[in-house]
């Protein structure tokens, strides 16, 4: 098992895969930050909340987690190799080694991502006269935002191996949140709250904008959504290489 986890690592950060996986993970929290303006609405904040504000949009790297996640496993797919690699380490080790994979690649762009935007938020704030505070909220978004991305690997990884098609997870996992989830969120948060992308949001940034799930919940029906999609995958699988 260790040895296929290494391999799909190494896949996952050759080439022009890392370069790939970072822009894609960038995508969402620059959407988020960008799309309403109301995070560069500074004005009569305190610097802790000034500075947590700047940082929310993190939270949706979860969202980015999961496509890195689906990665590992679309890639074959896209190459036409996947036949390949179950037949040489058998469908248990491939599908455990290529989650566990994504789930580290995920965790490490994020955290590469969390240390570049604190860096260009401490340089915003000065620019607009506030100070750069992290709170205990921020530090809990950092949290949130990490587990959110092990989950939203996990979901990612395990959609892939669901659509066995690379086209249609990127479009499960990068075009349905940027439509769909979002103008739910603004027009029936009702509902969008509980959606899979939205949930792993909220892990990160809690009742964000009095629209998301709290914390307890949000990890509660992330898990459901993650754990319910991982067994559909491992059905999926064990019956098609039988």
């Amino acid at each position: 098992m260790t040895a296929v986890i290494r391999s799909e690592l190494l896949r996952s950060v050759s080439g022009f895969s890392v370069l790939a996986i970072f822009l894609v993970a960038v995508l969402l929290p620059v959407y988020v930050l960008c799309s309403d303006g109301s995070h560069f609405d500074l004005a009569g904040l305190e610097p802790a909340a000034a500075t947590l504000q700047v940082l929310q949009p993190l939270a949706w790297t979860a969202l980015s987690a999961a496509f890195v996640g689906a990665y590992t496993v679309t890639r074959e797919y896209y190459y036409g190799s996947m036949d390949r690699t179950l037949v040489a380490v058998g469908f248990r080790r491939a599908f455990a080694g290529k989650l566990v994979a994504g789930a580290l690649v995920a965790v490490g762009t994020s955290l590469v991502i969390c240390v570049l935007w604190t860096a260009a938020a401490a340089i915003l704030l000065t620019r607009e006269g506030q100070s750069f505070v992290l709170g205990d909220d921020a530090w809990g978004m950092y949290g949130g935002a990490l587990v959110g991305a092990v989950l939203g690997a996990l979901l990612g990884g395990a959609i892939g191996w669901i659509t066995r098609n690379y086209y249609v997870t990127a479009a499960i996992l990068l075009a349905y949140p940027l439509t769909v989830e979002f103008a739910l969120l603004r027009t029936a948060p009702e509902v969008a709250r509980y959606s899979p992308g939205l949930v792993l949001a909220a892990i990160g940034a809690p009742a964000y904008q009095g629209r998301l799930l709290d914390l307890l919940p949000a990890l509660g029906v992330a898990l459901v959504w993650t754990g319910g999609l991982v067994g559909i995958a491992w059905a999926r699988g064990r019956r098609a290489v039988a």
